[in-house]
């Protein structure tokens, strides 16, 4: 039992905190960043009075949330600064209103202002998991609206039954995929050229829906997406190489797969299935994986409290600002992969897998000697 309470407080506690504590660095008299922004929001939860409950429906509710990020002022650069994002405002939305207002955000589809969806991992509340995309768009510097994909997951903090909370969110995730590809169906049908960001147990919601799914794979084939990121992923290795990985480049121009050797949150998740986990074919050598960039994120720069960086697993995407920087500033923008051991971001490790270097963030000043004669697609 003591095991099992420690794995809950390890994998379960990095997954649902929202924000970083105040930094202590803050210069005197200056303010923080305070922002708002239009999250478009749609879920297969089933709705309540207050909020959502965690349990899947058949048909899907759409809505958006006005979201308020407070970015505290920092002498780190604005992707590990601490961030705070909370819920302002909120409307329920028929689709048809919902499409329209979308597609009137996705005017300009360069790079910067695609359209960003955003797939949360296991035990996260619907609260915590705008955070977390608010947080992915802010580090890797997006311009596009956000669309939040909300499926029927747990939603507490430290659990007494750790194995069941899991258990209850993997069977979760496989009931979400249907309702995630027609999700997607629509978005990219609507605002084209997405980039599309899964995490963790999210990604299974996410593979499964676009490539199991045999529409939706069709229709991606026929109109990929700008760029697929997969942060550690609690996939099967197997699965993801021989069901996923052959399919993914060609439903989207650019893949990277991204993950850390020291992500013990996988690890655990390993024990438990009994099978390694996706994101150690980002970390280990072997074959490389036609047409997915494998980034090893296990020295990037993350915006995590002093403690958490050091002995934290590494685990929770919206505090990977370096291997966010990488996804936006590479992949999304289309900049040769080379580019990165040329300007210094990463270090190649051959087989198509890079290492993000420490200290250092591919900001746009960087990437800029990097992308296409033509600029971004």
């Amino acid at each position: 039992m003591i095991a099992l309470a420690l794995w809950a407080a390890l994998a379960l506690a990095p997954a649902t905190r929202v924000v970083p504590a105040a930094a202590a660095h803050r210069p005197p008299g200056v303010r923080a960043d305070t922002t708002f922004d239009t999250v478009f929001v749609v879920t297969n939860r089933r709705r309540t009075p207050s909020d959502f409950a965690r349990e899947a429906t058949d048909s899907l509710w759409y809505g958006i949330y006005v979201a308020r990020l407070v970015v505290s002022p920092s002498r780190n650069p604005r992707p590990l600064a601490p961030m705070r994002v909370t819920r302002a405002d909120s409307a329920a939305l028929d689709e048809a209103e919902w499409r329209t207002r979308l597609a009137l955000a996705v005017r300009d589809t360069t790079a910067r202002r695609a359209a960003l969806i955003y797939v949360h991992g296991y035990s996260s509340s619907p609260a915590t998991a705008l955070a977390q995309g608010m947080q992915v768009k802010a580090r890797g510097g997006h311009d596009g609206p956000l669309v939040l994909f909300l499926w029927p997951t747990h939603e507490l903090y430290v659990v007494p039954t750790p194995m069941k909370v899991y258990r209850d969110d993997a069977r979760a995730a496989a009931r979400s995929a249907p309702a995630f590809a027609r999700v997607m169906r629509m978005v990219d049908s609507t605002a084209g050229g997405a980039v599309l960001v899964a995490h963790s147990m999210g990604s299974r919601v996410a593979l499964g829906g676009i490539i199991d799914d045999a529409d939706t794979h069709a229709y991606l084939v026929a109109h990929p997406l700008r760029a697929i990121g997969i942060f550690s992923p609690d996939v099967s290795a197997t699965t993801f190489s021989e069901s996923y990985a052959p399919h993914l480049p060609d439903i989207a121009y650019r893949v990277a797969l991204y993950g850390a050797s020291r992500d013990y949150v996988l690890g655990a998740a390993a024990l438990l299935n009994r099978e390694r986990r996706a994101a150690g074919l980002v970390t280990r050598t072997g074959q490389s994986i036609h047409g997915i960039e494998r980034v090893d994120e296990t020295r990037g720069a993350r915006a995590e409290p002093f403690l958490l960086n050091v002995a934290g697993p590494g685990h929770a995407v919206r505090w990977a600002s370096a291997a966010l920087a990488d996804f936006f500033g590479v992949v999304v923008a289309n900049a040769d992969p080379e580019c990165r051991a040329r300007v210094g971001t990463a270090d190649a490790e051959g087989d198509g897998r890079w290492r993000l270097r420490r200290g250092v963030l591919a900001s746009d000043s960087l990437m800029a000697m990097c992308r296409p004669p033509d600029g971004p697609r």
